[in-house]
């Protein structure tokens, strides 16, 4: 049972728990090591490069390290003893004698809060309070959790060197080995390793733990996630010789116009030992795929003095190399063995390596040579069971997604990730930025918020060496991987001199393009790396050229709630000019956890609501994802396959029936790949590929077109619409993805009328007549009644086949529930309360019937909206058929400017039995005016449940775009047809509008979906239009101006069509 509070805080407290103390009114050698921003390491081994240790060809070659003889992973069950301050620790806990039979048990690795030790926060950006400053901690809630251990050492485990290695423990802790203190750590996201060699003995060791929840090195860790505790990756013993290798480096790049690989091996070889070593040699092999040696040495290495190391080097050219990049993921193994000629204990040790080129050239990031665009992703470690703890299966079914949706890059939001990861990142293919476990957004960040650089660590020299130290840590364990093309020194971190010289650290080691967000377009940055810049800012940045840095987003289109609008207009910017090289979507996956009401309903706990009541957080700003916090796509995730696909398709010849197919991939031609097409006339299939099997083999070279004719012969038909829809495959497994995997649609118009065949039901030929009475007028057919008030001017009832099909009168609508992308935006925020009652009770200004035949009558009405001082006049033309077609005019009164109008449309009520849904329009996803390019037009199914999508946080949702029309109906085929002349746009759900949040002060009514009431009611909006949802951030920015509704009048026509299947078969 998961706990989610073990300690009681009242909502009065917890205001008063981040009060700070004040580490700065003593000298820094007088405080603890937590508090002094000069102490983060204390024993710890430098940091490397990560790779496992063996002692034999047979021990390599095991699939996971545990299971070889000099490898022991202590992950389990550990004793676990939590207090919520420093000063509650208990004394000496580490002692061999100390009973720790009452203390709980906790797993490892695993958070403290989500196992009911402490209270779980979720800030964007806050550290503990506003206005602390470094390094004050807070004084009355610091919990420190202390955790107790054994583990077996073997007897041939003594004549070696025996190192513990944490992955990632936050935020600082110390180790004891046998009630001896080994050391203290901080950066809670890279690892930990010490030698804990003169500590252990032969059989039972004891292993004391003790870890603070906040330290100085808190003032770097403010990022925007939930903040949680503990030891969060594996814990692990290994052992290596005396004299071992400790690190390596094979730093690869291409030459010969990138034709030839070149490896630049340095090895550093460390005596760890009371005496001098012997000499011996170093063998280094170079193996390909197919497991063939290529290359080797045999290096020599001399005596080395007591702890200390030697650094062996070579470099090897290896021609027509096959190189590595995202869409070509070859890699090479290094092998490395250290032999001893009289002494036992040979080491070895292999890793993959890719060559691959990362260069700043010509205004651009070239990847071997070529200008590549990232089309890429934020990614957080997150899993909504267990917190920051992600398991190897979640990281590669992130992966298996992130291909199969077209994502090339991933940056590492906002610290070093497992280092499985980049293994699988390398094998199967991203682009990585790798970024510094540095955030200190909660005392300012420059150019977006309050910042004093006084008070910044940024600027203090005593800060200087942990800056280091954290971009080292980040550098050192990734240097090997062919998938980390440019490094990132950290977030929201301000500017100043340590960033300087962090930049300095790492230009001093790599090529590599190195980002520092913070730094615009300073020297100590290889791009002008922006956040959420508008498209025309970046424009104006591509057309001037001030700088010969490129543009990189780090961030854009924030996905929070239902987002991504405008994704297309952002990439039509990037392919249009080279000084823009994409950008990383923020971000990847929702930081929400699953929790359960008291009745079992499931839902996605944010901000506030794992928190005392009363609590500060930041509520579901970490609901952002591209994909629920299970991975289940959201919508627009669709959207970025579409966008980002790496084909694109055009005609090539007026008669159309040929067709240019581009390859936009920079190094994969289209080998393996097939090309199915499928013509559809008003959304049904009439020719296929697949039912002709003339799919078509695809060839084209990398940034290369072909052109290929389409085996098709098509009699248009006048009047109907015929589309040309295309979808790329693959042939064969590749990676993660299995053959048939689609990975690029389109769709043409086909006849030159497509986008103006007229969309009129047929003509009518039936008798109407008219009865008025006292309150209303009635028309009738053969088939149909409809009821039209004269108190109201509205429909009160519409019959067909005598079934009643409205539950109460159409009204017009111009409210939608405001998204998450809508509360920061003003004026429009504060003109939403307004919306929201235009059109409620319209009042009747005038109502004229004139019959124009014995099939026909016309219906002209005229309402005033007072709310907003302007007119709505509908008219509807109705005959025998039951067809009602109903013109819109919105008239917005001149002398009135109200802010852009949430929708204009109208709202009708139907019973639920209504529930199956049939529409020719976009789909099958949801998709929205700024939201739509994979939305292709078709005819689709679903029930209403199905076209609802549940965000975290309820709002607007589940809309279909250029609809010619849709249908719903019961389970008899009986229901009613909307008809636009020529589209209209719909959503329909079971939730009342009314019962949707307002405005930003209502924003905390109904904050999940369970709190939605589900009615006997459908909720149906045909609209004209609504406003696109934006993208550009959630917290100002509106939709581009194209997608808006402004104050103007506005027209528009649609048939409302009593339907039954039967008559319509």
């Amino acid at each position: 049972m998961i706990r989610l509070h073990n300690l009681a805080v009242s909502a009065v407290a917890i205001l008063s728990l981040f009060a700070v103390s004040s580490a700065t009114a003593k000298p820094l050698s007088d405080v603890s090591d937590w508090q002094n921003p000069e102490v983060f390491r204390i024993n710890k081994l430098p940091a490397r490069s990560f790779f496992h240790s063996y002692n034999n060809v047979q021990d390599l070659q095991q699939e996971l390290a545990w299971d070889t003889q000099n490898h022991q992973l202590l992950n389990g069950t550990w004793k676990f003893h939590w207090v919520e301050h420093p000063s509650l620790r208990i004394p000496e806990f580490y002692k061999l004698d100390f009973d720790d039979s009452n203390w709980s048990n906790i797993a490892v690795p695993a958070n403290w809060e989500i196992n009911g030790y402490g209270i779980p926060f979720y800030h964007s950006h806050q550290c503990f309070k506003d206005g602390a400053i470094p390094p004050e901690l807070p004084s009355k809630y610091n919990p420190v959790g202390s955790y107790r251990s054994k583990f077996e050492v073997p007897e041939s485990w003594l004549n070696q060197q025996v190192i513990i290695h944490f992955g990632a423990v936050k935020s600082a802790f110390y180790l004891w080995i046998n009630g001896q203190k080994v050391g203290y750590s901080q950066d809670s996201k890279t690892a930990a390793e010490f030698d804990i060699t003169p500590f252990i003995q032969s059989g039972n060791n004891q292993l004391a733990l003790q870890v603070f929840r906040y330290s100085d090195g808190s003032y770097f860790e403010c990022q925007d996630m939930w903040r949680l505790s503990g030891i969060e990756r594996d814990v692990y013993l290994f052992t290596t010789p005396q004299t071992h290798i400790r690190d390596f480096h094979a730093k690869t790049t291409l030459s010969n116009n990138y034709k030839d690989g070149v490896v630049e091996l340095s090895t550093e070889v460390h005596n760890a030992s009371e005496l001098i070593s012997e000499a011996r040699s170093l063998r280094f092999m170079l193996i390909d795929q197919a497991g063939k040696s290529i290359s080797s040495e045999t290096l020599k290495v001399p005596r080395i003095n007591p702890h200390s190391s030697v650094t062996i080097g070579t470099k090897k050219t290896i021609a027509n190399v096959a190189r590595w990049s995202a869409e070509q993921t070859n890699l090479y193994t290094v092998r490395l063995t250290l032999d001893n000629a009289t002494q036992s204990g040979t080491q070895m040790l292999q890793r993959k390596i890719g060559f691959r080129s990362t260069e700043l050239k010509d205004g651009n990031i070239l990847i071997n040579g070529k200008a590549v665009l990232f089309k890429g992703v934020n990614r957080h470690e997150h899993d909504p069971i267990t917190g920051h703890v992600v398991s190897r299966e979640s990281m590669r079914a992130d992966i298996k997604l992130m291909k199969q949706f077209n994502i090339n890059a991933v940056r590492l939001a906002h610290y070093p990730h497992d280092s499985y990861w980049y293994d699988l990142a390398d094998e199967y293919g991203l682009y990585v930025m790798d970024e510094a476990n540095i955030e200190s957004h909660g005392i300012g960040a420059a150019n977006q918020s309050e910042y004093d650089p006084s008070i910044h660590l940024v600027n203090k020299p005593e800060w200087r060496a942990a800056y280091i130290d954290r971009i080292q840590n980040m550098y050192e364990r990734s240097k090997n991987n062919a998938s980390v093309v440019m490094r990132s020194l950290g977030n929201e971190s301000g500017d100043g001199p340590n960033l300087e010289a962090s930049y300095d650290w790492l230009k001093a080691r790599d090529d590599a393009p190195v980002i520092s967000e913070q730094a615009q377009l300073r020297r100590h940055t290889d791009t002008y790396s922006q956040m959420y810049a508008p498209i025309e800012l970046l424009e104006r940045y591509a057309t001037a050229q001030h700088d010969t840095r490129p543009a990189l987003l780090i961030e854009y289109e924030h996905a929070m709630g239902n987002s991504l609008g405008n994704l297309q207009e952002y990439w039509n910017a990037f392919e249009k000019h080279s000084a823009l090289q994409g950008g990383f979507i923020w971000d990847w996956v929702d930081q929400t956890f699953a929790r359960f009401t008291e009745t079992g309903q499931a839902y996605w706990a944010y901000g506030g609501d794992l928190e005392p009541e009363g609590t500060k957080n930041s509520a579901s700003f970490c609901a952002n994802g591209l994909v629920y916090a299970d991975r289940q796509p959201y919508p627009y995730l669709w959207e970025v396959k579409k966008v980002h696909q790496n084909i694109a398709f055009n005609w090539h010849d007026e008669e159309l029936q040929q067709l240019r197919v581009s390859n936009k991939f920079y190094f994969q031609d289209l080998a393996d790949l097939r090309l199915d097409w499928e013509i559809i006339a008003d959304g049904v299939p009439v020719a296929s590929s697949r039912i002709s099997k003339s799919g078509i083999s695809l060839s084209a070279e990398a940034q290369s077109s072909e052109v290929i004719e389409l085996p098709y012969q098509i009699n248009y038909e006048s009047g109907v619409e015929y589309f040309l829809n295309l979808a790329v495959t693959t042939t064969k497994s590749k990676g993660l993805l299995d053959a048939g995997h689609n990975i690029a649609t389109e769709q043409l118009a086909v006849s030159a009328s497509a986008e103006q065949v007229e969309n009129n039901p047929p003509e009518n030929t039936r008798a109407l007549t008219i009865n008025e009475g006292q309150d209303s007028i009635r028309f009738t057919g053969p088939a149909f009644s409809m009821s039209l008030s004269k108190g109201t001017g509205r429909i009160d009832s519409l019959t067909y086949d005598q079934h009643e099909l409205f539950k109460t009168a159409p009204r017009p609508n111009f409210w939608r529930a405001p998204i998450d992308n809508d509360f920061d935006v003003t004026p429009y925020r504060d003109g939403l309360e307004v919306w929201r009652k235009v059109g409620k009770t319209p009042h009747l200004t005038s109502l004229r019937v004139s019959s124009t035949s014995d099939t026909q009558a016309v219906i002209d009405i005229e309402h005033a909206l007072p709310e907003i001082e302007s007119r709505y006049f509908t008219r509807y033309t109705i005959n025998g058929n039951g067809h009602i077609k109903t013109d819109v005019w919105f008239y917005a009164a001149p002398h009135k400017k109200h802010t852009e109008l949430p929708r204009i449309g109208t709202l009708f009520e139907l019973d639920k039995q209504f529930e199956a849904v049939q529409w020719y329009g976009r789909g099958p996803h949801e998709n929205y005016w700024d939201r739509q390019a994979s939305a292709h037009v078709g005819l689709y199914n679903a029930t209403v449940d199905e076209l609802y999508t549940p965000y975290v946080r309820p709002q607007e949702n589940g809309y279909r775009t250029d609809v010619r029309y849709v249908t719903l109906s019961n389970k008899d085929g009986l229901g009613v047809k909307f008809r636009g002349t020529p589209r209209i746009n719909f959503n329909v759900q079971r939730f009342d509008p009314e019962d949707y949040d307002t405005t930003a002060a209502d924003r905390s009514r109904n904050t999940h979906p369970h709190d939605l009431a589900t009615t006997e009611t459908l909720f149906l909006n045909i609209d004209y239009r609504q406003r696109g949802v934006g993208g550009t951030d959630s917290w100002g920015s509106p939709p581009l101006t194209k997608y808006t509704l402004p104050w103007l009048d506005y027209r528009y026509s649609y048939f409302i069509e009593p339907y039954h299947a039967i008559d319509n078969d």
